[in-house]
């Protein structure tokens, strides 16, 4: 993947707390610690059930790298996210003194994310196990390509990159080993080019 990847691009990876320190390790022999970017935690809310011997456990990790921090495509200003509505910091900036002002898209993000998985009566859910919500991809597609860019994804699961891929006009491949995960992609791809 490394090979393919284009001189500007982003490599994305998800996982969950198991696996996280080993894959991050893994990543920075092959980018280059210089091109490890962000340690993203995608916080989904209360999914997790809380116990007596550890804090529920109700956040993934997405790792990213750069295949060359010089050239990568990175568009943190439209990635802006709604300002806490009724705060003083909205409301006037900095300070009073201050001839700073808010920008009215709002925030810059950071690197958590809330957002919550899919809800079980969603019209994006298509049965698969470890299928991701559209918004947490639209996020990564939007900041880090441009239109008419290639997005690849090598365990493609519900098809939920080539989903939101085609709907932000841009090229995608996408490959897996498991049937279904072939089946349900080819289906939700072909419902997208229905409507």
């Amino acid at each position: 993947m490394h090979d393919l990847l284009a001189e500007d691009g982003s490599f994305f990876l998800h996982c969950d707390w198991r696996v996280v320190d080993v894959l991050k390790i893994v990543l920075k022999d092959i980018y280059g610690t210089n091109n490890f970017l962000n340690q993203i935690i995608w916080h989904y809310y209360n999914i997790a059930p809380s116990s007596k011997r550890f804090f529920a456990k109700n956040h993934d990790v997405i790792l990213w790298f750069s295949k060359n921090i010089n050239q990568q495509t990175f568009k943190i200003d439209v990635l802006r996210q709604p300002y806490a509505k009724g705060s003083a910091y909205a409301k006037s900036g900095w300070s009073k003194d201050s001839k700073y002002s808010p920008n009215p898209e709002g925030k810059l993000m950071d690197d958590v994310w809330d957002l919550p998985t899919i809800n079980n009566m969603s019209h994006e859910r298509v049965g698969y196990a470890t299928q991701k919500p559209e918004k947490l991809i639209q996020r990564i597609i939007i900041g880090c390509s441009k239109e008419d860019d290639l997005v690849a994804d090598f365990f493609c699961g519900s098809g939920t990159t080539a989903a939101v891929a085609e709907k932000l006009n841009r090229k995608w491949i996408v490959a897996d080993l498991g049937r279904f995960a072939i089946h349900t992609t080819r289906k939700r791809m072909i419902n997208i080019q229905r409507h």
